[in-house]
């Protein structure tokens, strides 16, 4: 149902997806292929994980861990989705976006300090990027924390001024009484704006990526920096997209270009077994043991924790996930609750819908994945080839090449371009529209105020594109970028989000509608996996790499 359509018994709709209620609301679909046409968030989230996670990161796990960590793939396929979906559960029932909903988790909060505005925060991006273009132009011999702990210094000193200087302001008359409708903002509220720091190294490296490919295509066409001028290019193409779209042209965007390349990596892993590459059964089966490489090492350890942080639906698109579940109509469909089963009925029948949604999306990504993981062990490993630095993606093409024949190498360009770019449309769609949301948490906007809403989504579509290019600009190394940012971050939310949702689970949702006790075991097993798995795995990395 578009915008401007009339519910079924009511007036016409608001314009505004994150707005609802009592009086609107919308049947869910009965029968199979009725709810087959609400499906879509799904298909944008298996667009943003299939460029990082599996292109890139589980291909490069199999090149240097061989078939052994095969079950290790599958449980980041599996151990995620159920959170994702409970979370997405609570905002449909409840209509709170994500960080709505977890800045009212207990713990420390206090009111938002007065200089924490748009002004502190591009003062704080500012000096963050000056100091690691800095960093990243050091010489080799020269110890990295000699210039590391100053140029961190820096960063808080601009920081400390900048806070300064808003203050000052705050104190004209006139303004002072604005700071006195400051929100309350609580613990994870500063966790999520620490981490979008380092989000943008982390899409950076997608963005990067795509721009590897035209660099394949194209080879010498631009110069030794091809690659970084074409990730800017790439990053433009995808802003203007996104700002001359919506919702539903994103989605069936996302969708063909998801099914394409799906489609050809099963292709490519049916073909190699007509190979000297080709999979054994016990390959296989050895993947399957729990076991763990010949040779663990530090490396191996972290791009294992870094393709957990980016495959399954990861911590990014956990989040983002209730934005696309809101603008699918999936929360004004249930409608303001209200008293007796009839509320309920409809928010279980829209509940059941997103499962459906999550759970083919968990099937498509999981196929890809496994794909991923047995061509880069396939190949790779066996060529001893580990994808890196500014040949990362030319690397990676050897797997179509040994599949195919040497022609498919313009088919791996081709693919992987337009696979690493819906990455990019996706996480860039994602990321404005969290950093919106923000604002209206802190109160800088007001959250009901959907012009508003839009009218930062759009700058923010902007801004995203403009660091993620500084980003890649400045590392120039995909693997590396996504490796130690997506381990980082998977380390401190995945226990957050696990566990918070345990307790959104057994402490706000309404009583008529909570899960099953099927799903009630999942969750609990999946939520304590995630708070386990991540930080448990950075401290054997770290382990492993002192005692070497």
């Amino acid at each position: 149902m578009s915008d401007t359509e009339l519910k079924q018994d009511g007036p016409v709709r608001s314009s505004d997806p994150y707005s609802r209620t009592s009086d609107e609301f919308r049947e869910p679909p009965q029968g199979f292929w009725a709810t087959l046409r609400q499906l879509g968030p799904g298909m944008i989230l298996a667009g943003s994980i299939v460029g990082s996670g599996e292109l890139i990161m589980t291909t490069k796990l199999g090149a240097v861990a061989g078939f052994a960590l095969l079950w290790f793939v599958l449980l980041s396929c599996f151990v995620k989705v159920v959170v994702a979906a409970e979370l997405a559960r609570h905002t449909i029932s409840s209509g709170r976006t994500f960080l709505h909903v977890f800045n009212a988790l207990p713990g420390p909060a206090s009111r938002r300090p007065v200089w924490l505005t748009l002004p502190w925060m591009g003062s704080v991006i500012g000096a963050c990027v000056l100091g690691t273009a800095v960093y990243v132009r050091l010489d080799p011999q020269v110890a990295p924390w000699r210039v590391a702990v100053p140029l961190v210094g820096g960063v808080v000193a601009v920081s400390i001024a900048a806070a300064w200087l808003i203050c000052l302001r705050m104190r004209r008359p006139g303004i002072e009484n604005l700071a006195n409708e400051r929100p309350r903002v609580n613990w994870f509220l500063w966790l999520w704006l620490a981490t979008t720091l380092l989000g943008f190294v982390n899409s950076g490296a997608i963005l990067g990526g795509a721009g590897q490919t035209l660099q394949l295509a194209v080879p010498g066409l631009l110069g030794d920096d091809g690659a970084r001028v074409w990730a800017v290019a790439v990053g433009a193409l995808a802003a203007i997209i996104l700002l001359t779209g919506s919702y539903a042209p994103l989605e069936k965007t996302l969708i063909a270009l998801v099914v394409m390349f799906t489609l050809l990596t099963v292709l490519c892993t049916v073909l190699l077994q007509w190979t000297g590459f080709a999979i054994t059964w016990d390959e296989v089966s050895s993947g399957l043991t729990f076991g763990l490489p010949d040779k663990v090492t530090a490396g191996v350890m972290a791009t294992a924790l870094a393709m957990y942080a980016g495959t399954g639906v990861a911590y990014g698109e956990m989040w983002s996930y209730t934005y696309w579940c809101v603008e699918k109509g999936y929360a004004r469909n249930v409608g303001e609750p209200q008293a007796g089963d009839q509320w309920a009925k409809r928010a279980r029948g829209w509940i059941r819908v997103m499962y459906t949604d999550v759970l083919v999306t968990m099937v498509v990504y999981t196929i890809s994945t496994v794909c991923f993981y047995l061509l880069g062990a396939a190949i790779l490993h066996a060529k001893h080839l580990d994808p890196e630095g500014p040949d990362t993606l030319l690397t990676l093409s050897a797997t179509f090449v040994e599949s195919l024949g040497s022609w498919a190498s313009t088919l791996f360009v081709v693919g992987a371009f337009f696979v690493l770019f819906s990455t990019v449309l996706a996480g860039v769609a994602g990321s404005s529209r969290l950093m919106a949301d923000a604002l209206g948490v802190l109160g800088i906007i007001d959250s009901s105020n959907y012009s508003a809403r839009l009218r930062f989504i759009r700058i923010f579509v902007v801004v995203s594109v403009v660091l993620f290019s500084i980003a890649y600009w400045l590392f120039e190394n995909p693997p590396m970028m996504l490796g130690v940012t997506s381990s980082v971050i998977g380390a401190l939310v995945y226990p957050v989000l696990g566990l918070g949702v345990l307790y959104l689970r057994h402490r706000q949702v309404d009583p008529r509608i909570v899960p099953g006790t099927a799903t009630t075991v999942w969750l609990w097993i999946c939520g304590l996996a995630l708070a386990v798995i991540s930080p448990v795995g950075i401290l054997l990395a770290l382990a492993i790499k002192l005692a070497g």
